[in-house]
């Protein structure tokens, strides 16, 4: 689109700053946000037949989907029938016919994408018209541009494109700031740890990936560097090569803190949040621990810190190999259960300490055990605290004491074996079975 004159400029400033809405017509500063993946890059540039004229010059780096994407300060709504056309002017650099794509993503209020194809096939510009089909959602709040798309397609090119419209819905809400609270520091005795992701200094063995996959970012919570994961787009995960494999047979336990934050769509969102562990015997096998409102594994917690213990036995159980530890993941099986869920402390322990500290040496006596009541746990040194786990690994008594003896009460517990993780002043720990009857 042709440049308005200054005069209007010195009009229409006074009344606000433009955001990123459709038409995007690269005649504002505004519109100069997209930015390039796969290795292709984007920048508004003078057009190459008008330089009267702003355009999004988008350069393709020869990848099966490289592109440029934008975030919308307005939701495209693509939810009308009757109004889900998109149109846009397209400059190709030859006659020759390539393959691309418009995709829209991010919608929560209906299918999370909606995409397609469209292909040039002219020396210069084109308009393209894109009909949307029916059942889409009314708040996409991404737009994605793909240069030269599809498998194996490793067209390479640079391309303009001006004046893409089509119909808006409701302002995007302004991003919600991150929490505020850290995870709790882990107390674990470094000696009985092997650290996964922990950045408090706490740990000394350290399990180190050779790649990570998924989308993620690393937030600083109150001085404490925190996984941040959105997953109405994506999982994360690390891993190491096949070559490198690690064998995890000395450990018990793996440990993970998490908070879902259910600021953002409570009651639909924050529903499920699924730990994973993947091995690889040749092949990849993945084994769930499943954390949802209903406890399918473990009852999922929305709103504040919530620290697991999943024994390493649940996944051996569903046949997971702890001789061949490949990778972990963080996921849910739908972007439509979770959204925004923080992460923390993840490590794998060892219920027999791999260490010959004063604390796990000495001598412990819990009474009665089984038993139907209360548990007693008595030791010739200081208890700091108790923590208690049933056997799928949730935290469900946890007591802070200043002595040498430490009373659980088990109202409200279920009959089962339970494990006690007994912590001194120096955090050294023991972890004691208590059965209830």
């Amino acid at each position: 689109m042709k440049k308005i004159t200054y005069l209007f400029l010195l009009m229409v400033i006074p009344f606000g700053i433009m955001a990123q809405e459709l038409p995007l017509d690269f005649e504002v500063a505004e519109d100069d946000s997209f930015s390039g993946f796969n290795d292709a890059t984007a920048n508004v540039v003078e057009d190459p037949t008008d330089p009267t004229n702003q355009v999004l010059e988008l350069t393709s780096a020869g990848n099966d989907f490289d592109g440029a994407s934008i975030n919308l300060a307005t939701y495209v709504d693509l939810s009308d029938d009757s109004n889900n056309t998109i149109t846009l002017r397209f400059w190709s650099p030859d006659a020759t016919t390539r393959t691309h794509l418009l995709k829209f993503e991010g919608a929560t209020n209906g299918p999370g994408a909606a995409e397609l194809y469209f292909d040039t096939t002219i020396d210069g510009w084109q308009t393209i018209t894109l009909d949307f089909p029916a059942g889409l959602a009314n708040d996409y709040p991404t737009l994605v541009l793909f240069a030269d798309a599809g498998v194996g397609n490793t067209a390479t090119g640079t391309y303009y494109i001006d004046d893409i419209d089509g119909p808006n819905g409701d302002p995007v809400p302004e991003p919600i700031e991150d929490i505020t609270v850290s995870a709790p520091d882990p107390t674990e005795a470094n000696s009985d740890v092997l650290s996964i992701y922990n950045d408090t200094n706490n740990y000394t063995n350290i399990w180190v990936p050779e790649y990570s996959f998924g989308e993620a970012s690393f937030v600083d919570i109150s001085g404490n560097q925190t996984i941040k994961i959105d997953f109405s787009a994506a999982g994360w995960g690390q891993g190491r090569e096949p070559s490198n494999l690690v064998d995890i047979s000395q450990y018990d336990r793996v440990h993970f803190d998490y908070y879902v934050d259910d600021r953002f769509d409570p009651g639909s969102m924050g529903e499920q949040v699924l730990f994973i562990l993947i091995d690889n015997d040749g092949g990849t096998n993945e084994y769930n621990y499943e954390l949802t409102l209903g406890g399918s594994d473990g009852t999922l917690q929305v709103g504040s810190w919530v620290s697991v213990d999943v024994p390493l036995s649940f996944f051996e159980n569903l046949g997971f190999d702890k001789s061949l530890f490949f990778q972990y993941k963080l996921g849910t099986t739908s972007d439509l259960y979770s959204k925004i869920v923080y992460f923390d402390n993840i490590y794998f322990s060892s219920d027999t300490p791999l260490s010959n500290n004063k604390f796990t040496q000495a001598e412990f006596k819990v009474y009665p055990n089984p038993s139907k009541g209360d548990w007693n746990i008595r030791t010739t040194e200081t208890i700091k605290s108790v923590q208690v786990y049933n056997i799928t690994g949730r935290l469900v008594r946890e007591v802070n004491v200043n002595a040498s003896e430490a009373v659980i009460n088990t109202n409200g517990l279920s009959s089962g074996v339970y494990l006690a993780k007994v912590s001194n002043e120096f955090d050294q720990t023991k972890t004691i079975k208590l059965i209830k009857e």
